[in-house]
């Protein structure tokens, strides 16, 4: 008796194992009958994205054409001029059969809301125009030349390049040259403040980007002095200077 009542515990004990088993793997089921169910459902949008993307890259190349062409020629000019210039090279555009984005915005295709926001919070102005002068400060690879009546954007310079150690100096200044040679040297952004028709020559090769690598570093000549230039994060490049000369 008391062998068939251990044979008996045993077979209870293997069943309700195996109810356990079931009832997990049934479980599973419904859990990955629910995911399938619900990634089908993404199918559709997945799908549509995926065109999307390939209609993007499409257009990429007409895209990035107009917003180099914006970076390099529309800085001088009024924000209905730069609009003529953008209408017309979509013209040519079309005329050679280059694709790009009908509604291509470029500030949102040049900067994302989060730096675009963080500009504003340092005092550059809300308006489009201001925006688009700030991306072509930060982005085109020659040194700007602001025109700033009001000020605005020397505000805007000094706080966003506070936290870089900005060196700021003028002309008349007579350490101007020891200012230059140490943000040079340094790393440091460089504000030139109230310059007018003419600039001190010591700064022709600094503006041109005229530098000249000697091993592994580079140094550009200030007037008749040679100096050195820190070296940015991109190795294959002079190192890229952070200048501001403001008028």
């Amino acid at each position: 008796q008391v062998q068939v009542q251990a044979k008996f515990d045993g077979a209870v004990s293997h069943k309700q194992a195996l109810l356990d088993d079931a009832e997990a793997t049934r479980r599973k089921m419904t859990n990955a009958t629910a995911l399938i169910e619900g990634l089908a459902g993404e199918k559709t949008r997945w799908t549509e994205a995926g065109l999307r993307f390939s209609d993007q890259i499409r257009r990429l190349v007409g895209d990035a054409l107009l917003c180099t062409g914006f970076l390099s020629y529309s800085g001088p000019f009024n924000q209905e001029f730069r609009d003529l210039l953008i209408k017309n090279w979509k013209t040519m555009c079309m005329r050679n059969k280059i694709p790009f984005s009908e509604d291509l915005d470029l500030i949102s295709m040049l900067v994302d809301n989060a730096t675009a926001g963080e500009w504003i919070l340092q005092g550059l102005p809300t308006d489009n125009l201001s925006i688009q002068n700030g991306i072509i400060i930060t982005k085109a690879t020659r040194f700007p030349l602001l025109i700033d009546p009001q000020g605005q954007a020397t505000i805007w310079i000094k706080n966003k390049e506070e936290a870089n150690d900005l060196t700021v100096s003028q002309l008349n200044n007579k350490y101007f040259r020891t200012h230059l040679e140490d943000a040079l040297s340094l790393g440091r952004p460089f504000l030139l403040e109230d310059v007018e028709e003419e600039l001190d020559p010591a700064l022709d090769n600094v503006l041109e980007k005229n530098f000249i690598k000697q091993g592994s570093s580079f140094k550009v000549k200030v007037g008749d002095k040679e100096c050195d230039v820190m070296k940015g994060s991109v190795c294959t490049s002079p190192p890229s200077f952070p200048t501001c000369v403001h008028s």
